[in-house]
């Protein structure tokens, strides 16, 4: 297999050591979005030991212009993400072992989730912070290292983070605003490529026995500007995370029932039944399958999943989401 690799293992940095070491690896990516399907396929193709990519949402038209490997097939068939990447990785590289976790990850479950899987590293490829900062709470108390990733409009941030910092607390007030929503900012695709290629090419320097680059790395595809600082500055001796291990996000064991997302989109949480009891509820079906079901109900798009989840779209303020959400709940009891 070794013939396969061969142009990568051929790079004097990296070597056929690398690529043996690589082959070895259990790696977890957190999202199958745009960072996370990108950041897979580089993996698979290199030839990864083993994959595990965790995420909660299914393939949609307009995921298709910045997420790598879907096609129109899987948004027609509304295939959850991790199972449609999990189905195109495996016709890649049949060699890679892909494990497909369909499930959200929050406070109450990501230390557990992360720590069953037990990987050598995790990868960063979600699109908010809140649920950054408890990747980076949930590695720092199990040890682990990670990647953060970040892409929006034309600009992308990367940082690697290890256990001893500084970690993404510390530098709270220092990371550029790569942090709004694409949803809203929009978002070029070669600034997700970009950003993607940086996050492997950390994990290539630390599996080959070079260390992370120790570099808050930004760039800006549309300006090309392209920037490093030395992180070792940034590092915060009262972090309550890396230099106290006080854990304030996972020791939040509440959730959300009611959570506002990108734009005018509001996720909704009921319990798991709901999927198999949407016949109460006041909505119109248009389409479904056995992991997700697509309807209406007045004004509103909505998408409930078979954990319970509700995507709603077209909400403008947070008291016009409570109203709806305890209609629906009404309806359901």
């Amino acid at each position: 297999m070794i013939q396969r690799y061969n142009r990568q293992a051929r790079f004097h940095g990296f070597g056929e050591q690398g690529q043996q070491q690589l082959g070895t690896q259990h790696i977890m990516i957190l999202g199958a979005g745009a960072l996370g399907s990108h950041c897979a396929e580089m993996l698979v193709r290199m030839g990864v030991g083993k994959l595990t990519v965790v995420d909660m949402d299914i393939v949609e038209i307009d995921n298709l212009h910045r997420q790598a490997t879907y096609d129109e097939y899987d948004a027609q068939d509304m295939l959850p993400k991790v199972i449609a990447l999990q189905q195109h990785l495996t016709q890649i590289n049949s060699e890679v072992e892909v494990e497909a976790l369909y499930q959200e990850l929050m406070n109450t479950n990501i230390e557990e989730i992360i720590a069953n899987v037990n990987p050598n590293i995790v990868m960063d490829g979600m699109d908010h912070f809140k649920i950054r900062y408890l990747i980076n709470e949930a590695c720092h108390k199990l040890q682990l290292p990670w990647i953060y990733g970040a892409a929006v409009g034309s600009k992308g941030t990367v940082y690697a983070i290890d256990y001893q910092g500084p970690c993404l607390k510390c530098m709270l007030q220092t990371i550029p605003e790569t942090g709004e929503s694409c949803a809203i900012n929009g978002v070029l695709p070669p600034a997700v490529q970009q950003v993607a290629s940086m996050q492997v090419s950390e994990l290539l320097r630390w599996l080959s026995g070079h260390g992370f680059s120790r570099k808050l790395i930004t760039l800006d595809c549309f300006e090309f500007n392209y920037r490093t600082l030395n992180i070792d500055q940034l590092k915060d001796s009262e972090c309550p995370v890396c230099a106290k291990g006080n854990y304030e996000l996972l020791n939040q064991r509440t959730e959300n029932k009611i959570e506002g997302r990108c734009g005018d989109v509001f996720l909704f949480r009921f319990n798991s039944n709901t999927f198999d009891h949407v016949a109460y509820l006041p909505t119109r079906v248009l389409k479904s399958n056995p992991f997700a079901k697509v309807m209406t109900y007045k004004d509103y798009e909505m998408t409930l999943f078979k954990d319970g989840r509700m995507n709603v779209y077209g909400i403008q303020q947070e008291g016009e989401a409570e109203a709806l959400y305890h209609t629906l709940l009404k309806s359901l009891k």
